[in-house]
């Protein structure tokens, strides 16, 4: 008979679980960051262990008739079988530690008001069973909940409820009579009830998560809208669109981005930079789809979550997007399903991006050489050396011919966006033939490429601008003219290039111009197609000193070879 009052009393949780797991309760009740939903966590179930206390059963109206009533006659109605442990355990279990052993200080200091010569360890058991619930979840493999655990958290909580009942109530024979009549069906009664909260809990917000993730399919046209964003690179104020088109299409409170190094855009609510970024480091040096969060001085207590989404280009970590959740409860299957879902989406994104700026780099460059090479003033000059020749050195003048011809071939007939050093070697030396002629004794060109590394591949249009440079900035304004020098060498995995003149130099202020690459079409084009094709580390590294001369040089991967 027990069994069917507590399993009545039990109503009450259902009844309770239904109205906490409604959509807008248990999101607000869930946000653990904040201060005011912890105390709203503890009101809630601190009620509901009250109200399992006023609907439990009298000892004296269950007992059995060989059970001596009158020993209890001064205790009635103040020994009771409850349900007050399921409040206590599923706090600690849901909220932690703070909200389990604050809801058991609440309805056991209610239950010691009562009295009774049990008050006293039903008042300790009942925080202890809010803490039980707390290190139930604490030292579970997963941060998800789960129903089996919190059962047997339950099962033993209730167990040391008994065994504190045993040690603490005086007379023992007393306590000893009680324990015989509502152990067993408290302890088995109680942890099902744990386990219906629970699992009621669980359906709720799988259920809320799968909204979710259906609605992020939808959301997932997040991509279609992001596009034409993703296609005019990562500043700020792109990235900021970006991040405002997944907050809109998503129901987090906030999406940051941030590239490498710091969070480049927010859209949401407020983001403490400085913290956030803190956070980031560490997450930078092992990226994966993992939580990061910070404490918020001002209160010192409230977390602010993220979840970390890396995209990638290949193996290398390109952007962080970061969607701040509510608690890490929220992060089952179905998130980590969506957030996947759109980290491929983006990469790939990122990736088509980065091969479109590629093709677009390599045509703005072969668009730039070629309207170099055949603007009129280059090509005026060139048959002006020429016809100087024919006067006074016909064969000369021929063989400027045949390398003027030979230049002006190779350039239009390159549609490769790699060739050989060899190639590379033939093409500066029809160039240089010509400025060689030119310019005379103003100009002297050394050339050293070893033979063992003509058959490595290089991309197109990579060393003429370099060397053309170096003629027209460093050496023709020097009255005395001098020599470029153009090297290629071998280095563990890289091929290093180095073109040097000991031309006029430049100062440091223009040396820092050259660096931000804000001027010289050449040398940026150039340090844009290296960093595109290879990374970062791969940019011209340029060194000059005022009329000593100026030295250009990078390195490639050793990635193809004919």
């Amino acid at each position: 008979m027990i069994y069917m009052q507590l399993l009545g009393s039990m109503s009450t949780i259902a009844l309770s679980a239904y109205i906490f797991n409604q959509h807008y309760i248990s999101k607000k009740l869930f946000c653990l960051d904040k201060g005011f939903n912890k105390l709203s966590l503890i009101i809630f179930f601190s009620l509901l262990s009250i109200l399992g206390t006023y609907t439990g059963v009298s000892i004296d109206s269950m007992a059995p008739a060989s059970f001596n009533k009158s020993s209890l006659i001064d205790l009635k109605p103040y020994a009771i079988a409850n349900t007050r442990p399921i409040g206590a355990i599923t706090a600690g279990y849901l909220g932690g530690p703070l909200v389990g052993i604050c809801v058991g200080l609440i309805a056991g200091f209610q239950r010691y008001y009562l009295g009774g010569f049990t008050a006293l360890a039903c008042a300790i058991s009942t925080i202890v069973e809010g803490l039980c619930g707390a290190l139930g979840q604490k030292y579970s493999k997963s941060k998800a909940i789960n129903p089996k655990l919190a059962f047997i958290t339950a099962i033993i909580a209730e167990i040391l409820e008994m065994i504190i009942i045993l040690v603490l109530s005086k007379p023992f024979n007393q306590a000893l009579q009680l324990e015989k009549i509502f152990a067993l069906p408290m302890i088995i009664m109680n942890s099902i009830g744990v386990l219906i909260f629970v699992y009621i809990t669980k359906d709720a917000l799988e259920q809320y998560n799968r909204i979710g993730a259906t609605e992020a399919q939808k959301a997932l046209n997040i991509a279609e809208k992001t596009l034409n964003y993703f296609k005019k690179g990562f500043d700020k104020d792109n990235t900021k669109k970006i991040a405002k088109i997944i907050w809109e299409n998503t129901s987090y409170e906030s999406v940051f981005i941030s590239d490498t190094k710091e969070v480049i855009s927010y859209y949401g609510e407020y983001i403490d930079f400085n913290l956030l970024n803190n956070s980031l480091k560490d997450y930078y040096k092992c990226p994966d789809y993992k939580i990061i969060k910070y404490i918020d001085p001002s209160s010192e207590t409230i977390e602010n979550i993220f979840f970390a989404i890396p995209i990638y280009d290949e193996n290398n970590l390109e952007l962080v997007i970061g969607l701040r959740i509510i608690s890490e409860t929220f992060v089952d299957k179905y998130f980590i399903l969506f957030v996947k879902q759109l980290s491929t989406l983006l990469s790939t994104q990122l990736k088509l991006y980065k091969l479109n700026k590629i093709a677009n780099e390599v045509y703005v460059a072969e668009f730039k050489a070629l309207k170099a090479q055949i603007h009129p003033h280059f090509l005026f000059n060139a048959l002006n050396t020429i016809s100087s020749f024919c006067r006074t050195n016909p064969v000369k003048a021929r063989e400027l011919i045949l390398n003027l011809s030979s230049y002006f071939r190779q350039t239009l007939k390159r549609q490769e966006d790699f060739i050989t050093i060899k190639e590379e070697y033939d093409f500066l030396n029809s160039y240089l033939s010509i400025e060689n002629a030119r310019f005379g004794e103003r100009l002297k060109v050394n050339i050293n490429f070893p033979k063992d590394l003509l058959n490595y591949k290089i991309p197109v249009f990579l060393l003429q601008p370099l060397v053309e440079n170096s003629i027209n900035h460093g050496i023709l304004p020097k009255p005395s003219g001098g020599t470029v020098t153009i090297e290629a060498c071998s280095s563990n995995d890289n091929l290093n290039f180095i073109v040097k003149d000991n031309g006029i130099g430049m100062k440091e202020t223009d040396l820092k111009k050259i660096h931000s690459f804000s001027t010289g079409i050449g040398l940026s084009n150039v340090n844009e197609r290296l960093k595109l094709l290879f990374g970062e580390e791969y940019k011209l590294n340029i060194k000059s000193k005022l009329n000593k001369g100026t030295s250009i040089s990078f390195s490639i991967p050793k990635e193809m070879k004919v």
